[in-house]
C-alpha cells in the first residue's frame, strides 16, 4: 500500500493539486491558487472539446474491433490444429513491438509519397494515385485507429485466450449431448464464463487507449488541421510545451477521471448480474 501511494497516489494528488492553481514554467512567479478557473477555461477551449471527441471516438472505436478481432482469433487459436503454437507465437508479434517503433513503421509504410503500401495498391490497380493517409483530415484518425487495433489486438486475444481455456470441456460436451449448436453453446456457455476474462481486456484497454500518445505524436501531432488532437497530446503541448503546468494538470486530471468512470462502467455492464 505505501509503494502504491509513493508511485501513484502523489502524482494522481499532485496533478490533482496543481490543477487548482496557476503555475507557469516560463516564469518565476510561484503558484497561485485560482479556483475552478483552469477547469473553466479547459471547458471554453473549442480545441480541448474537439480532443475530447477524438478521444472518445478512438477509445470506442479501437476498443470494439480490437474485442471482435481478438475473441475471433481467440476461438480460432482455442482449435486443435497442426502448427497452433506456431501461429499463436507470431499472432503476439505486434504487441511485442514497442509503441514508438510501431508508430515509425506505420509512417513508412503509409507515406504518401514512397510508402509501400500505396505502391503495392497502385500495382494492382486498386488505386489510381497515392492515398495520403496521414495528411488527410478524414483518413488520419482512422488510419491511427487501424494502427492501434493492429498492434492491441493480440493482448485482448491473449487475455481471451486464457479465459477460453479455464472453461470445462465437459460444458460443451453435456451441451452438446442436450442437442445445442456451436452457436447456442458459444452465447450461453462461452460467452459467460468470458466475463472475467473480457472485463480485464476492456479494463486494461480502456485505461491505455485513454491516453493514446506515442502514434498520435510520432506521425501527425495532432494534424493536420486538430483531425488527430486526442486528450493526451492536448495536456502535452499544454503543460511540457506551453510551460502551463496547471492547466495542463486540469486536462490530465479530466484524462483521468475519464478513465476512472469508464472502466468502473465497463465492469459493471460485463460482470453484472443476470436478472
Amino acid at each position: 500500500m505505501l509503494l502504491l501511494l509513493v508511485i501513484l497516489g502523489y502524482p494522481i494528488g499532485r496533478g490533482f493539486y496543481l490543477s487548482f492553481y496557476k503555475y507557469n514554467l516560463s516564469t518565476f512567479d510561484p503558484p497561485t491558487l485560482i479556483g475552478w478557473a483552469n477547469y473553466e477555461k479547459l471547458f471554453a477551449d473549442p480545441l480541448f472539446i474537439e480532443a475530447f471527441k477524438h478521444t472518445i471516438i478512438f477509445v470506442v472505436t479501437s476498443i470494439s474491433l480490437e474485442f471482435a478481432l481478438g475473441m475471433m482469433i481467440a476461438l480460432l487459436l482455442q482449435l486443435d490444429f497442426k502448427g497452433r503454437n506456431l501461429l499463436r507465437g507470431v499472432t503476439l508479434l505486434p504487441w511485442m513491438m514497442a509503441p514508438v517503433v510501431t508508430a515509425f513503421v506505420w509512417s513508412w509504410l503509409l507515406n504518401g509519397t514512397y510508402g509501400i503500401v500505396n505502391y503495392a495498391l497502385t500495382e494492382v490497380g486498386l488505386i489510381s494515385k497515392p492515398i495520403e493517409w496521414f495528411t488527410s483530415t478524414n483518413l488520419a484518425l482512422p488510419t491511427l485507429i487501424f494502427i492501434d487495433v493492429w498492434q492491441s489486438t493480440p493482448f485482448v486475444m491473449l487475455v481471451l485466450l486464457a479465459g477460453l481455456q479455464n472453461i470445462p470441456e465437459s460444458l460443451y460436451e453435456a451441451a452438446r449431448i442436450d442437442g445445442a449448436g456451436s452457436v447456442r453453446s458459444f452465447w450461453h456457455i462461452t460467452l459467460p464464463l468470458l466475463k472475467p476474462s473480457a472485463a480485464v481486456a476492456l479494463l486494461m484497454r480502456t485505461m491505455i487507449a485513454l491516453r493514446f500518445f506515442d502514434a498520435v505524436w510520432i506521425i501527425t501531432r495532432g494534424g493536420p488541421a486538430n483531425s488527430t488532437e486526442v486528450l493526451a497530446t492536448y495536456a502535452y503541448k499544454k503543460s511540457m510545451l506551453g510551460f502551463r503546468m496547471g492547466f495542463g494538470s486540469a486536462a490530465t486530471t479530466i484524462i483521468f477521471l475519464l478513465a476512472f468512470v469508464m472502466s468502473i462502467g465497463y465492469i459493471r455492464l460485463i460482470l453484472r448480474r443476470e436478472a
